[in-house]
């Protein structure tokens, strides 16, 4: 793996890091917005794809609602929380 393919994993795992931050936020706030959809255009075009391939961006409100609900239940089953390594 180069170095390009390297950092923008790298990058997309934080911003995987983000997503469930947020999911875990729109638990307490149905409005939070997802800092994800923010700043896209600041990651390499590759982050981006996969962000979009992963439905971090670019989706419904209620898509993320939806998500957000169900990580709350992976949680309360005894669910680890996403933590980078």
């Amino acid at each position: 793996m180069n170095n390009m393919n390297s950092g923008c994993l790298s990058d997309f795992n934080r911003c995987k890091s983000i997503w469930f931050l947020f999911l875990t936020e729109l638990n307490w706030n149905p409005n939070a917005i997802n800092p994800l959809e923010l700043v896209p255009e600041s990651f390499w075009p590759e982050v981006t794809d996969l962000l979009i391939e992963a439905q971090y961006i670019g989706q419904s409100r209620n898509y993320y609602l939806r998500e957000s609900d169900k990580y709350m239940d992976y949680l309360s089953k005894g669910g680890r929380p996403f933590k980078l390594d």
